[in-house]
């Protein structure tokens, strides 16, 4: 039976910049970039890729093609990092990337698988663009979390209370650091709102295949944004 095989790569690069199979394979990354074929991260955190591999040009039109290059580089368009053992990782496209008011970029998707993984967290949508830092938009996994509730004796007549509970909100301030230690300072979560309710596909905070929609999650819940980053 044959292994299949983990890899990154676009039509620009003739497919493949990075490879290995099943056997090498580190959860997480897309493997170490194959011979002959360089690869390095930008300050903005997009990955360039540069070789004989990668083409010279987009044909008959010199403008996509100088956006498409920096000083010989080709610009992927993703962004991602080089792991301890120069393991290629991809985090997400660079028009996602939220760049903080400090001029840090932060990949809000990364940030959301770790902490969404936690079976007390539903959803989550990460804030931080033009900002001091990165907050949070999170609506709990309800079921879970009544459960919790009842078992330490937690009173409660409705989710609204529910959330407000100080035994809540440091539930949940536990769990995200826990899941958080792998990210940089300025990555982590500094402060959080819980939500009484799912975002929704009617609001258009959800795309129809459940992703979540940042900006209009921030719109909706501005008030509540503006809190979080009120000077306290």
């Amino acid at each position: 039976m044959k292994q299949p095989f983990y890899g990154y790569g676009l039509t620009e690069t003739t497919a493949t910049v990075s490879c290995y199979e099943t056997v090498h394979f580190r959860p997480g990354t897309v493997g170490k970039p194959l011979s002959g074929v360089e690869v390095r991260i930008s300050d903005e955190g997009e990955i360039l890729v540069r070789g004989s591999t990668v083409m010279k040009g987009y044909y008959q039109k010199p403008r996509e093609t100088a956006e498409a290059f920096v000083n010989g580089w080709f610009r992927t368009g993703d962004a991602g990092l080089m792991d301890t053992e120069g393991n290629l990782r991809i985090t997400e496209r660079i028009k996602d990337l939220i760049k903080t008011s400090g001029g840090k970029y932060v990949a809000p998707q990364q940030i959301e698988s770790a902490i969404g993984a936690d079976h007390f967290v539903d959803q989550i949508a990460v804030i931080g663009e033009g900002r001091k830092f990165v907050t949070a938009l999170i609506v709990p996994a309800f079921e879970v979390l009544e459960q919790w509730a009842r078992s330490v004796s937690i009173p409660f007549r409705n989710r609204e209370e529910l959330i407000r509970h100080p035994k809540v909100v440091e539930l949940y301030r536990d769990r995200i650091g826990e899941r958080s230690q792998e990210f940089a300072p300025f990555e982590r979560i500094i402060r959080f709102t819980l939500l009484p309710e799912p975002l929704s596909i009617e609001r258009g905070e959800m795309t129809p295949t459940m992703k979540v929609r940042r900006r209009a999650a921030a719109e909706h819940y501005h008030d509540e944004v503006e809190r979080m980053y009120a000077e306290r």
